[in-house]
């Protein structure tokens, strides 16, 4: 049976409400667990050909290192004025050094990053020049990580369970988060009545996320989930159905780009629909990171499901305002928030 959709626009809101919620963000403790990294922005401009193949020549005149992958959650969290507590693997390399260091610089703590011999810290490197993008090159290990290192991340994650409000669960399906791994941080987490929210990978099976309070894919990870193409609201409602009945999650919230989205709840016939806010969009990567940190504070910090969903499309308007995988503050939504027309 089709979901009873309701559209959730600016005359929905209860402006003052939506800003105590925001006021609560810096008493909220968020875990963020999943793939740490580093996003390396290697910048520069092409001017020729190489002779030794068809390819630019590009003169680099600027490295970035920016908190990637799962970390850039805990680096919106913070950015958020909550205070984000990371659990992840690094390798012993160089690269773990710059990656702790960036930690360092975000005022986040390093005390749940396990460091393990047997693999590489995660790089993604991304060539620009005169804006373009040439190539990314990304430095990994390939499979699961070892009994060893996983026995590491369960100790520092149950003991920073004691510390925190909600849990995040970033799954990039690059070796941390096996069926064992997720079935007892879910199981810990459960133990101390703490929610946890996943943003979902689309080739790790759903019953891998039972016991998730929230999960977050976007269309094209809704797709693979749901095993069909969603190309009206009709399979949009049928994908939601077979998501929440495979994953056992009591809410689902659907990122659908420039449609906005789309929030579900378990055993409720309505849904909403939430349009896009976005004014420009410059670049869309890191966006979904924006928007479960914003979830996570926000549910932390007693909102329902449309208001933290409400709060968190808007932050992502102004994220994908920027350039690059980037950070969003209360203040750039507080400004958003009065912009848009039909607030009352």
């Amino acid at each position: 049976m089709l979901h009873e959709f309701v559209e959730l626009g600016p005359g929905n809101w209860n402006r003052s409400r939506l800003f105590q919620v925001m006021a609560e963000f810096c008493d909220r403790r968020v875990l963020v667990i999943g793939d740490v990294g580093i996003d390396r922005y290697t910048l520069g401009t092409a001017e020729r050909i190489s002779p030794e193949a068809p390819v630019p020549i590009v003169w680099v005149q600027e490295e970035r290192l920016k908190l990637g992958l799962a970390a850039n959650v805990a680096d919106n969290v913070r950015a958020l004025d909550g205070r984000a507590e990371m659990v992840g693997v690094v390798g012993r390399d160089r690269d773990a050094e710059d990656l702790k260091a960036l930690f360092d610089e975000a005022k986040i703590s390093k005390r749940g990053l396990v460091a393990a011999k047997d693999r590489r810290t995660v790089i993604k490197e991304r060539v620009v020049a005169d804006r373009q993008q040439v190539v990314r090159v990304d430095y990994e290990t390939q499979g699961p990580i070892a009994d060893s290192t996983r026995k590491q991340v369960l100790a520092r994650y149950a003991a920073l369970l004691k510390t925190v409000d909600v849990v995040i669960l970033e799954d990039y399906a690059k070796g941390l988060l096996t069926r064992e791994m997720t079935e007892r941080v879910f199981a810990l987490a459960r133990n101390r009545k703490i929610p946890v929210i996943v943003d979902p990978n689309a080739r790790t099976p759903l019953n891998w996320y039972r016991g998730a309070e929230l999960l977050t894919p976007n269309t094209r990870e809704a797709q693979a989930l749901a095993g069909f193409r969603i190309t009206d609201l009709a399979s949009l409602s049928a994908a939601a159905r077979t998501i929440l009945s495979a994953s056992g999650a009591r809410m689902l919230i659907l990122t659908r780009g420039k449609e906005g989205m789309a929030i579900f709840q378990r055993g409720k016939q309505e849904a909403y629909l939430i349009p896009t806010f976005a004014r420009e969009v410059f670049d869309v990567s890191g966006a979904g990171d924006t928007v479960i940190a914003v979830l996570g504070l926000a549910l932390a910090s007693g909102a329902s499901i449309a208001e933290a969903a409400t709060l968190a499309n808007i932050a992502a308007g102004v994220e994908v305002g920027k350039r690059g995988t980037a950070t969003v503050t209360i203040d750039e939504i507080a400004v958003s928030l009065n912009q848009l027309e039909g607030v009352i």
